[in-house]
Formats: C-alpha cells, sequence, structure tokens
C-alpha cells in the first residue's frame, strides 16, 4: 500500500512565534524544520519569566481586541498536559495607578469571569505585601517559563531543530525556496530547499525580504533578576511588572526604549526598574535591598520589534520584490487576485512586541488554517486585520510605488 510522505514545512527563528508553530504543524503530522541563528530563546523569548496577561480594554473594545482574543486562547492551548507544566496560573494584580487606570465595571464581558475590582485592601491581601492602589485582579492570568516551553515546542518528534545556523539569503525557484545558511561550525555555507517558508525572526525579516514595507521598530528592554525572597504572592503590574518566586527568581522590569537595538545590560536600566517599582510599591523597599549595590543583581536585555500599529503581521505575504514590481505598475486599482496568486508567498509572523508568549499562538493557529487548507482560514477578520502586507498597500497607496518606467 502507497503511504503517502509527510508535508514539510521549514521556519526561520526558534522564538515563542517560530517554536509554536513548529509544535502546531509538527502535531498535525507534518516533518519542520527550524533554523536558528543562536539557541532557543536567545532573543526577546529568553527572559526568566514571561507573564501572561492581555492590555485590558474597555467592554465595547474587548470582543475585537486582538490581545484580549490572543490571551483567551493562549489559556486554551496551555492545558494542553505537555506544556502546562510550563505555566503557572498564580494571577496577576493591574494596580490602578495614575499611569494606567482602566475602567473595567459590570458591563465588561469579562467581568467575574476574568477580572474583579479589588480595593487596596483587598488587594494587598492576594498579593502578600501592603499596596496603595486599589487594582484589577486576573485570576487566570500567570507565569510561562520561557526555556521549559522552548524546549518542550522543540522536542516534539516530527521537528528537527538546527541552531546556530544563521539565514542569510532566501529566494524563491520553481518548487519552493532557496535558503542561503551559514552554519556557525564550519566555514562553506549550505544551501536548503523548502516548499513551505515561515519567517518568524523578525530583527532579520527586512534584509532577508529586501524590502522597506515591513516597518519593524526594534525596543530595548531590560529585566532585573532578584534571588533575594519576597513574600510577593503574585505578579504585580503597575506599567513595570514584578513577578512571585519563580524558579527561584523574582524579575522585575521592565525598561521600554524605543529605537534601541543594543543588548549590554547598565546600571542607569537596574535603577529604573528598581525605581518604577518603589514608586508603585514603596513597601517593598527594605525587602528589595535597594540599598545594596544594585549592580550585583542579575540583569538581561533583549530586543522585542514591533509595528506602528502595534498588531503583528501574520498571514502569506507575496515576494516583496514581485509584489511591488506589480503593484507599482497599477495606478487605480490592486492588481486582480489571479495575478497575485501566481507570485511564490511566504508565511510570516512577526512584530509581536513584548506579547509574544501570548499573540504567537493566535499568529500561529492562522498559519496553521492556510497550511492544511481550512475553510476558515479564507475568510477571517483577523487574518484581514494583520495581514502582513498592509503598510506595503499603504505605501501603494500613496503613490510610493509607482512605476517611473515610460
Amino acid at each position: 500500500m502507497h503511504t503517502q510522505s509527510p508535508q514539510q514545512l521549514t521556519i526561520v527563528g526558534a522564538g515563542i512565534a517560530g517554536a509554536s508553530l513548529a509544535w502546531l504543524m509538527a502535531d498535525h503530522g507534518w516533518q519542520v524544520r527550524v533554523l536558528d541563528a543562536a539557541t532557543p530563546g536567545s532573543g526577546g523569548s529568553g527572559n526568566a519569566a514571561a507573564i501572561l496577561y492581555p492590555k485590558l480594554v474597555s467592554a465595547e473594545l474587548t470582543p475585537e481586541h486582538i490581545q484580549s482574543q490572543a490571551f483567551l486562547h493562549t489559556l486554551k492551548v496551555l492545558e494542553d498536559p505537555r506544556l502546562a507544566p510550563h505555566f503557572q496560573a498564580s494571577g496577576v494584580l493591574w494596580l490602578q495607578t495614575r499611569k494606567q487606570h482602566v475602567d473595567i465595571g459590570p458591563d465588561h464581558p469579562w467581568w467575574q469571569s476574568q477580572v474583579w475590582s479589588l480595593n487596596a485592601e483587598e488587594a494587598s491581601a492576594k498579593a502578600g505585601v501592603a499596596l496603595h492602589h486599589p487594582a484589577l485582579w486576573l485570576p487566570n492570568a500567570g507565569l510561562i517559563h520561557p526555556e521549559g516551553l522552548l524546549a518542550s515546542l522543540l522536542a516534539h518528534k516530527n521537528i528537527e531543530l538546527l541552531t546556530h545556523h544563521e539565514v542569510t539569503e532566501i529566494s524563491p525557484n520553481h518548487s519552493g525556496w532557496h535558503i542561503q545558511v551559514q552554519p556557525g561550525h564550519q566555514r562553506e555555507p549550505i544551501t536548503l530547499d523548502a516548499k513551505h517558508l515561515v519567517l518568524a525572526v523578525a530583527g532579520g525579516a527586512q534584509q532577508l525580504l529586501a524590502t522597506q514595507h515591513l516597518p519593524l521598530k526594534p525596543v530595548r528592554g531590560q529585566i532585573t533578576t532578584l534571588k533575594r525572597p519576597l513574600a510577593l504572592k503574585t505578579t504585580l503590574c503597575y506599567g513595570g511588572y514584578l513577578t512571585p518566586g519563580f524558579h527561584g527568581q523574582h524579575v522585575l522590569g521592565a525598561t521600554f526604549q524605543p529605537g534601541r537595538s543594543d543588548t549590554s545590560p547598565c546600571h542607569q536600566d537596574q535603577l529604573a526598574n528598581a525605581s518604577a517599582l518603589l514608586d508603585a510599591v514603596p513597601s517593598l523597599t527594605t525587602q528589595i535591598g535597594l540599598h545594596e549595590n544594585v549592580m550585583s543583581w542579575s540583569a538581561r536585555a533583549s530586543v522585542r520589534w514591533q509595528t506602528p500599529d502595534y498588531l503583528p503581521m501574520v498571514g502569506w505575504l507575496p515576494w516583496p520584490a514581485d509584489y511591488e514590481r506589480l503593484l507599482s505598475t497599477r495606478v487605480a486599482s490592486r492588481p486582480m487576485p489571479e495575478e497575485i496568486q501566481e507570485l511564490p508567498k511566504i508565511g510570516i509572523s512577526l512584530g509581536h512586541g513584548s506579547k509574544g508568549f501570548s499573540q504567537a499562538w493566535l499568529a500561529a493557529d492562522l498559519l496553521c488554517q492556510a497550511l492544511l487548507a481550512k475553510p476558515q482560514a479564507q475568510h477571517s477578520d483577523l487574518q484581514e486585520r494583520l495581514r502582513p502586507d498592509r503598510f506595503l498597500l499603504k505605501a501603494w497607496k500613496r503613490g510610493q510605488l509607482r512605476s517611473t518606467a515610460p
């Protein structure tokens, strides 16, 4: 009896965006190859803890709010027994400070299911430390252990992980893609072929795709890790954040520095993290030992990448060189769907910013639906909002792609 060969997928990037898609497709029986220039989580996915919680918005905005949808989706994913050990539903207290106050009440669709309102005394009891602000309590939010989760995802039997394999060039061919790779353990580059290819490496996407119309901006963030035990029982969010004890340490952070892509920890950012915490929770001044040598605290800086509209770019992008050329020939109307259909398409999961550990799963699901040719992948409002060519189309409407040829 003839057995059909499994489908194959290549993913560039072993952070949470790439690993989540790899795991989903491997679970559907596909053979998945993951390439990373370093090791899993070496970039923005490598902090000591990731906080799973959404930015809360008003009642009327919540049903269509992508962060809210992603949060609920990820909670369901992490119920899987293979992944659940890497998630601790310790809750999050969203302190209602002047800088991050949001009105949530009984009209909110999450009221008394995903969010409660607490006064300062009630919030202090939840936290285990004295708080001077009322708070919103998110009982199902919590902490993800990035290192453990990425390791479990990429250990799937249908995944081949190639670390220290830097992708330097990609180009379409008649049957898929040529991928030029520089392995770290040998001098000579190698060329790999792939039928299906997904980019989940935000920092290198513009160069690999040779386009300026994926407007990803770097945002540097530095975290501080404290090994001194604190009485804190849940995560505090106040513009910054502090986690309860998690894998032997507390995580304090994070700075937010748009436009910076350097990753060397610095003393000034250690002080900034501590200062933001003590402004919000002065009762912790003695416990965290601010008057000790702050530079003895551990720190990690990394870069997240975000888009101008703060939404990720997810979907199947026509090869930019061909797509931009096609658009440049049109003045008043877009190319016909059949013309675009003929162009090679590359998968994109980029621009998740600091919400990768929640948003990546929703993105992976959209890409997975398309790879499996599921009907819901054809008509999706979410797909339309996240489409990776939205900024390119805006440039075309402004006339920035217009052909200058006679």
